[in-house]
C-alpha cells in the first residue's frame, strides 16, 4: 500500500512538474528566433513599470509587446550582422538612472526596490533590457542618422510653414530662423530619420517569416502596420515638432 501510494504521489508530482513546463510556449516565430509566452509577459510588464502605469496587464497591452519584441528581433539579426556594439556598465547605469527619474516614486532606492517587485521585474531585468536599448538606438545612430542631412531651403520652409504660424498661434514673436536654426534642424532631422527606420522595418518585417501561433495574441497588424521608430524605445519618448521648438 505504501509503495502505491508512492508511486501516486510521484505521478502527481511528475504530472504537476509537467504542466509547470508546459505554460511557457512559443507565441510567435521570427525567422529561426522563438518568442515565448514568458518575453510578452516581461515586456507588458516592464513597460507598464517604466510608464509608471498601475492598472492591470491586458491583451492590448501583451499584443503591443509582442509587436515590438518582432520588430526587436528583426533588429537582432542585422545587429549580429553588423558586428558586436560593445555597452559599459557605466552607460547602463546612467541609462537606468534617467528612466528613474521620469518614473513617479522611482527616484530613492526604496521606491524603485517596492516598483520592482509589484511590477514583478528583477534589477537584472532591467538592465537586460536597458542594455538591449542602448546597443538599438547605436546601431540606429551608426546605420541611419550620419546619412541624414538638412539642407537651407527645407529649413527656410519649415520656419515660414511651421514655426512662424504656430508662434503666432500662441500670440508670440517668432524670432529670427538664426535664433532657432538648431532646434529646427534637429526636429528635421529625427523627422526623416524616423521615416527612415519605418520604411527600414517594413523592409524587414516583408523579406522575414513572421509567424503568430497564440490566438489570444493575434498579429493582423503585422501586414498593414506601419513600424515605428518607438517600437524600439525601452523608455517613453520625447516626442519633438513645432510646439518643442516655441519653447527653446
Amino acid at each position: 500500500m505504501r509503495i502505491f501510494a508512492a508511486i501516486l504521489v510521484a505521478m502527481v508530482v511528475a504530472v504537476t512538474q509537467h504542466a509547470a513546463e508546459t505554460l511557457d510556449r512559443v507565441v510567435a516565430r521570427v525567422d529561426r528566433h522563438a518568442i515565448m509566452r514568458s518575453d510578452v509577459e516581461q515586456e507588458a510588464r516592464f513597460t507598464h513599470l517604466v510608464t509608471g502605469e498601475g492598472s492591470e496587464i491586458t491583451v492590448n497591452d501583451e499584443i503591443a509587446a509582442l509587436e515590438r519584441l518582432v520588430d526587436r528581433s528583426l533588429i537582432s539579426n542585422e545587429i549580429a550582422e553588423f558586428g558586436a556594439i560593445p555597452v559599459t556598465q557605466k552607460e547602463i547605469d546612467a541609462r537606468i538612472g534617467e528612466m528613474r527619474k521620469q518614473i513617479p516614486n522611482a527616484e530613492s532606492d526604496s521606491g524603485w526596490r517596492r516598483l520592482l517587485e509589484v511590477n514583478g521585474i528583477t534589477e537584472q531585468d532591467v538592465a537586460n533590457e536597458v542594455t538591449q536599448e542602448i546597443r538599438t538606438l547605436r546601431f540606429i545612430d551608426l546605420r541611419f542618422r550620419s546619412e541624414v542631412r538638412v539642407g537651407p531651403r527645407s529649413l527656410q520652409n519649415y520656419y515660414d510653414t511651421t514655426f512662424v504660424p504656430e508662434m503666432k498661434r500662441k500670440g508670440l514673436t517668432p524670432p529670427p530662423l538664426e535664433e532657432v536654426q538648431d532646434q529646427i534642424e534637429s526636429i528635421l532631422r529625427e523627422e526623416r530619420v524616423n521615416t527612415l527606420i519605418s520604411d527600414w522595418l517594413k523592409g524587414l518585417r516583408n523579406q522575414s517569416r513572421i509567424q503568430a501561433f497564440d490566438p489570444s495574441l493575434p498579429l493582423t497588424g503585422l501586414g498593414k502596420k506601419t513600424p515605428d521608430v518607438s517600437d524600439l524605445h525601452f523608455l517613453p519618448l520625447r516626442v519633438t515638432g513645432p510646439a518643442e521648438a516655441t519653447k527653446q
